[in-house]
């Protein structure tokens, strides 16, 4: 697990550094980093390749220093970036050189420096001039979540199966195709033996049901009647009660509907023969 880098301990070297070293610089370094060979006693100190070595005076030391910290890439997805200390161990870059790192969202390609997207540049491309749109380009990195241009939701609540996955609450799955995905991939054996368990459970169930029916039609082979329960008018729920009025209800209700729509037809008729009748009386005797 690595340790991030908080916030209030944070001493990022200056970023005017030079890139070059001139040849009294980089004699001095070579000399500095040259091999000491055995090391030497450390118990009070000492120099080991270059680094000085400090014993811990009436304290203890209770972490060692942060080797990474929390960034967001420009979709809010978080992640960790390493650090760069220097020999001494007492300043770090602050990951400088990915926050340096850019991203194009005309080709969606990125880990690239410069103010040009170096694709588009050799592609010619014509949706941002080879790469002279200045808004296409933006930081690959972000230091905080807040400033992230284009957050997108990426957790959900379907949590891990694995309680120690730090994939639960907030940072969960939004589908449950996705949290079977993360755990075949990065939980293989204990996703392997969560399935087999699951498996076994449902073949204990089955097992169960086919004892049951095999005693069913044992007891219906030999004359007697199946052991159920007698349940009595008062032991149905009163949702199911209410059910089965609604449904003789709206039976009733269909049959009256149904004798009504005859009953108009049989009076249509009879006003459609004595229209018929009264046209044409029947001739006189």
């Amino acid at each position: 697990m690595p340790n991030v880098l908080e916030i209030t301990d944070r001493a990022e070297i200056a970023e005017e550094e030079s890139e070059s070293l001139t040849a009294e610089e980089e004699t001095y370094e070579r000399t500095r980093y040259a091999s000491t060979g055995d090391a030497p006693d450390l118990s009070n100190g000492g120099m080991v390749n270059g680094v000085r070595v400090r014993p811990a005076r009436d304290k203890n030391v209770t972490r060692g220093r942060p080797n990474a910290r929390k960034a967001w890439m420009w979709n809010g997805t978080e992640s960790l970036l390493p650090l760069a200390w220097d020999t001494d161990g007492r300043t770090h870059d602050g990951a400088k050189r990915y926050f340096d790192k850019r991203y194009c969202l005309c080709c969606r390609g990125g880990t690239f420096k410069g103010r040009q997207c170096p694709y588009c540049v050799r592609n010619a491309c014509i949706h941002c001039q080879s790469s002279t749109d200045k808004k296409k380009i933006i930081p690959c990195f972000y230091r905080t979540q807040e400033s992230v241009p284009f957050p997108s939701k990426r957790y959900g609540s379907i949590a891990c199966f694995l309680a120690i996955c730090p994939r639960q609450g907030e940072q969960g799955f939004l589908a449950e195709e996705d949290m079977r995905l993360h755990a075949r991939l990065m939980h293989k054996m204990e996703y392997q033996a969560h399935v087999e368990s699951l498996a076994a459970s449902k073949t204990d169930e089955i097992t169960e049901l086919r004892k049951r029916l095999d005693d069913l039609m044992a007891s219906m082979a030999q004359g007697k009647a199946p052991d159920f329960a007698v349940i009595s008018k008062a032991d149905i729920p009163k949702s199911v009660k209410t059910e089965g009025r609604r449904r003789a209800e709206e039976k009733h209700n269909a049959k009256m509907k149904l004798a009504r729509a005859r009953m108009a037809e049989e009076t249509r008729q009879q006003k459609i023969a004595a229209a018929l009748a009264a046209r044409d009386p029947p001739p006189a005797s």
